[in-house]
């Protein structure tokens, strides 16, 4: 007689080979089972979590030896607290224990009880050695006893005087029925009167084995065989080795039967997907929540473990259980591997997939795989990866990718790279703001790409900045696409409800007669792009060698900018502001020079903008701010002294420190002392508010230059508190045009309203002076009452101590 299967050491190696820490508890909250994994995660519990025992008795005895002698006075409370959050957990949580996040879930099963579960990182777990077949066997005949037609034993064996346990000879005249009687009774028991009723049945049955229970769990298997006339012999066999066998079989057959429930249970209310292939291949187990991952598509139990993975993923199904095969008995894994999965929907669930390899000899070698979602992860990843690469603004290609690209590119052979700024893009983001500048930059990457075709590369390299890569080298091509760039910004754009101009500025380089590596074909696409800049914008250069002495030129330019601050080789000349009506000298507007010791006198805009890129405004403004009004301290007209701020000054230094400092060496009074600003600075209404009224503190006026060349002019006369407002000279230039003429006496009469006055710059002739007259400007300035002329020696001032 063969044992059944050993499911119950199957069970066992199953559920420790889980990567998740389970122990069950019945309905009383007593201890059943727990997997190699608990002990692993908790070896604190190793030892203290006996079977059958109730919760309450293992918290007891684990604190007992864990709790020091001020702590066991509140053993109780720390037990109560434990069997509470043990009871009441009914939904996941995540804890830190031992420097490992566990995530802990309970689940009901139906039947048996409750079950705590605890993920972690994969465990490897041993097997458990299975065990053989046990040999069984019938036996040889013990006792032999003859009885006549009535039933009493005439001659029996001492075999059978042993077997129930009666002296030689005093068998002889019994039934069998006295015979197990007096054995019952010998063992200080009554014979059962339902055990000699069913004796007595068995005997009428004649030749149909029956089996005797004797005192002591002993067993008596009868085989009698009836001759002529009624008489018998029987043959009797001590079976009770073989029947605590059965028992035995019996109750681990049944403990495999509640097993195997309890291992389906386990598996089907496992948080993760849990899979068992047998050896063939195919699917013998698939739980709920591998189930629910899928979607409600067709029972996979039965299905070959190769069909549920996309085909182009077979391979990585492959790899894992190669690995799984190869490992070592005592490596038992587990081998993972990320595949994708289609769902019932069609779409593809990307997978987390460990595996073990089970063997349980005699069985056939089985596979437990664990399935997790990992979907979402992979899609935050893939948007991570994309972020990147990619500008946030626009989803353009960013600087990293367009690098990246261009190598590849450069690898493959030849191509051209386009060098793209936005025109007059500054003047948007300053006067919209930047949401109406990002909607901007928005459109301009969707007029980019629609202009190109779908194998080049548009970037976003930063604020307006942009590059595209063709990979076509010849410079016709790059040539027709750079036109059509430029003819994709030539319509209006519509931002913030205001129709805009902006054009872009290109520079073409091409590769490899430019340059071979990126590093240089960049720095060259710069270059055209500075000279197509400086050629009026809205046009595209190529690269030419001539543009390297240009760049050369700016750089030492900026060079010779530092070394004249250290020499002092600044000075101002002043041009006079009189009064419109009867030109009376009431200002002069310092205004800075650059005598430079090889190329002569240098005009403000060629070294202004070079100052504020590279920083250096900050200490040519002080310099001027000092020495204007050390200047006009000396003057005995008493006429006031006006001195420009550029809003990168503003942003490089402390403005109103400067000024502070600047009145109180000089002696000057405040009153004297004229501030100009433009409307760059005013876009940012906080910092121009505060500035103004800094300035008004300390007694200094406060003027706004060329008024009406920027956006919103009108409202900022009436948001900031301006002692006199200068018209610019394209006004004054065209004011003999009756529309012109009208805005300038707007302007006037606003003014008056604000109690400020007005200063028409760039009055050249006595036509415009007297149109600015009737316009009602109280000041004027212009070529027609001096240009800026120095006002004596000390030209050479050191400038360093205004740093």
């Amino acid at each position: 007689m063969q044992k059944p299967k050993p499911s119950l050491g199957l069970l066992g190696d199953l559920l420790d080979g889980l990567d998740i820490g389970l122990c069950v508890f019945d309905a009383e909250d007593r201890a059943l089972a727990w997997n190699q994994t608990f002990l692993y995660l908790f070896p604190e519990h190793d030892g203290f979590v006996h079977v059958g025992e109730h919760y309450r008795e293992n918290l007891l005895r684990f604190y007992r030896t864990r709790l020091n002698s001020d702590e066991l006075r509140y053993i109780e409370e720390y037990v109560a607290s434990g069997i509470a959050r043990h009871q009441a957990q009914t939904r996941p949580f995540e804890f830190e224990h031992r420097g490992t996040w566990l995530q802990v879930s309970a689940q009901t099963i139906p039947g048996l009880g409750r079950m705590r579960l605890w993920r972690q990182i994969t465990r490897e777990a041993g097997s458990s050695p299975g065990r053989g077949t046990a040999e069984t066997r019938t036996g040889a005949p013990d006792g032999i006893a003859a009885a006549n037609a009535d039933g009493r034993i005439v001659s029996a064996n001492w075999q059978f005087g042993q077997l129930y346990g009666l002296p030689p000879g005093e068998a002889a005249g019994l039934t069998l029925e006295a015979v197990v009687a007096r054995a019952w009774q010998d063992a200080d028991d009554a014979a059962p009167d339902q055990l000699l009723a069913q004796l007595r049945e068995a005997q009428r049955f004649t030749g149909a084995p029956f089996e005797v229970p004797l005192p002591g769990e002993r067993w008596i298997r009868v085989i009698e065989r009836v001759r002529e006339g009624g008489a018998r012999t029987g043959f009797h066999f001590d079976i009770s080795a073989l029947k605590r066998e059965q028992a035995a079989l019996r109750a681990e057959g049944a403990e495999a039967r509640r097993s195997a429930s309890l291992f389906r249970g386990i598996i089907e209310h496992a948080p993760a997907g849990m899979l068992v292939v047998g050896a063939e291949g195919r699917l013998v187990e698939a739980n709920r929540a591998f189930r629910s991952a899928l979607g409600d598509g067709a029972d996979p139990v039965g299905r070959p473990l190769a069909a549920l993975v996309l085909p182009e993923d077979a391979g990585v199904l492959a790899e894992m259980l190669a690995q799984v095969s190869a490992l070592a008995a005592g490596d038992r894994g587990p081998a993972v591997r990320e595949m994708r999965l289609p769902r019932a929907d069609g779409s593809p669930m990307w997978a987390r997939v460990s595996a073990v390899r089970l063997h349980l000899p005699p069985d056939p070698v089985s596979t437990l795989l664990q399935v997790e979602d990992i979907t979402a992860r992979r899609e935050a990843e893939r948007q991570i990866a994309h972020m990147a690469r990619h500008d946030a603004l626009t989803d353009l290609p960013n600087r990293t990718l367009f690098r990246d690209r261009l190598d590849a590119l450069l690898r493959q052979g030849a191509g051209a790279i386009l060098w793209l700024d936005l025109d007059r893009f500054k003047v948007v983001n300053d006067t919209l703001g930047h949401a109406a500048g990002d909607t901007l930059l928005c459109e301009v990457a969707r007029r980019m790409r629609a202009a190109l075709g779908p194998r080049d590369t548009v970037a976003r390299l930063g604020g307006d900045e942009f590059a595209v890569l063709l990979e076509d080298g010849d410079p016709l091509a790059a040539s027709q696409a750079a036109a059509r760039l430029i003819e994709a910004m030539q319509e209006p754009f519509t931002v913030a409800g205001r129709s805009m101009h902006v054009g872009v500025s290109i520079g073409v380089v091409l590769a490899p007669c430019h340059g071979a590596d990126a590093d240089t074909l960049m720095a060259r696409a710069d270059r055209a792009l500075y000279s197509a800049k400086a050629a009026g914008r809205s046009t595209f250069r190529l690269y030419d060698p001539d543009m390297d002495a240009a760049l050369a030129e700016q750089h030492g330019l900026e060079l010779d900018l530092r070394l004249g601050l250290e020499r002092g080789e600044f000075e101002l000349h002043y041009q006079p502001i009189v009064t419109a009506a009867e030109r009376r000298l009431v200002c002069r507007e310092a205004l800075v020079r650059w005598r430079h010791p090889t190329r002569g006198l240098v005009p403000p805009a060629a070294f202004i903008p070079l100052a504020e890129a590279t920083g250096l405004i900050g200490r040519l403004g002080t310099w001027i701010l000092r020495r204007a009004c050390r200047d006009a301290a000396a003057w005995t007209d008493g006429a006031r002294v006006a001195v420009n701020v550029s809003a990168a000054q503003v942003r490089h230094g402390a403005l109103v420190a400067a000024v502070q400092s600047s009145l109180r060496e000089s002696g000057l009074s405040a009153d004297r002392l004229e501030i100009e600003i433009t409307e760059s600075l005013l876009i940012d209404g906080g910092e121009a508010a505060d500035l103004l009224l800094a300035l008004r503190r300390l007694g200094v006026r406060s003027a706004l230059d060329d008024f009406g060349t920027g956006y919103s002019s009108l409202s900022y006369l009436r948001r900031f508190p301006f002692d006199k407002i200068k018209i610019d000279r394209s006004f004054i230039a065209d004011i003999a045009d009756p529309d012109t003429a009208s805005i300038v006496r707007a302007v006037v009469g606003i003014a008056a309203q604000l109690g400020a006055t007005v200063t028409a710059e760039g009055v050249e002739t006595e036509a415009q002076l007297a149109a600015v007259q009737q316009a009602g400007c109280t000041e004027a300035q212009g070529y027609l009452f001096g240009r800026p002329v120095p006002l004596g020696e000390g030209h050479g001032e050191d400038v360093r101590a205004g740093g």
